[in-house]
């Protein structure tokens, strides 16, 4: 019985031991965004979000722990800010929304003070201290601007060299179309008549190739065809019946000769009324 006593002391000495530590252990911020020593923030609408082992975020925390978040610049200046809570998605954060414009390149702190108390009861041992700097925008600025002017001259240089490219290219097609006379071209630039001949032919043969790899380019564009599908197959035109060795159904002879026939004694009903009208004519001349 003794040593069973003595079990169950041990027992209850270890258990109360280990709940001591856990409820010793105090509220801690887990993360941060912007993290510690942020360069890369934009001035303009900024909100430091504080992740925190415990739930912060039911009325009687958020009640008391107003006041015990500040934000200030290099100078000591203090930040407008709105503490904003979510208590249903996200029950251990809180996020402190900056209501005004801050300054470009300038270092901001944020500080959280020691006693900050979650739902649980536990409170932060320590103050939590944070910096985080803005960007410097007018350099940012500066470079979109040599960027956008850099992008711009280039596409101009672009669209005058093609240009003059076009041009040239067809003024050298217009001028082998053109007739050339042999001999006032070798009197003009002093070149033997067989030269001319030859660069003559030359520049014809080439712009003979250039159309053609045109023409082939644009008779390949029209010929796109669908791509072949499974069990689908294709035939240069429609075949009849007979070239299938196949007859006509009679039913659909008799069909067609009854058709023709309608036409036929339609054409012969339109035109009866017709002659007619002219008998009357003659009748009614000669009554006369």
């Amino acid at each position: 019985m003794k040593r069973l006593g003595t079990i169950l002391c041990l027992s209850l000495i270890i258990v109360l031991l280990a709940t001591s530590v856990s409820f010793a252990s105090g509220l801690t911020l887990v993360s941060s965004f912007p993290e510690e020593g942020n360069s890369a923030l934009t001035p303009q609408n900024v909100a430091i979000k504080l992740v925190f082992s415990e739930k912060i975020s039911d009325p009687a925390s958020i009640k008391a722990n107003a006041g015990l978040f500040s934000i200030v610049d290099e100078n000591g200046k203090p930040v407008k800010f709105e503490p904003l809570y979510n208590e249903e998605k996200y029950p251990n954060e809180v996020w402190l929304q900056i209501t005004e414009t801050l300054i470009q390149n300038t270092s901001y702190t944020v500080t959280v003070k020691e006693g900050l108390q979650s739902s649980s009861g536990n409170t932060l041992d320590e103050a939590v201290v944070l910096h985080f700097s803005t960007r410097n925008t007018e350099a940012d600025n500066k470079g979109y601007m040599v960027l956008m002017a850099i992008m711009i001259a280039g596409m101009v240089v672009f669209t005058i060299l093609d240009t003059k490219r076009k041009e040239k290219k067809e003024s050298a097609e217009k001028a082998t179309d053109q007739k050339v006379n042999p001999y006032k071209e070798a009197k003009r630039t002093g070149k033997s008549v067989e030269e001319i001949v030859a660069r003559t032919e030359k520049q014809k043969t080439q712009a003979a190739k250039r159309k053609a790899k045109v023409a082939r380019i644009k008779s390949a564009e029209e010929k796109v065809e669908e791509p072949p599908r499974p069990g689908v197959k294709r035939v240069k035109r429609p075949r009849t019946i007979s070239e299938l060795g196949y007859k006509a159904p009679q039913s659909f002879i008799d069909e067609r000769i009854a058709r023709e026939q309608a036409k036929q004694k339609a054409k012969k009903k339109a035109k009866q009324p017709q002659q007619r009208s002219k008998g009357s004519k003659q009748r009614q001349r000669k009554k006369k």
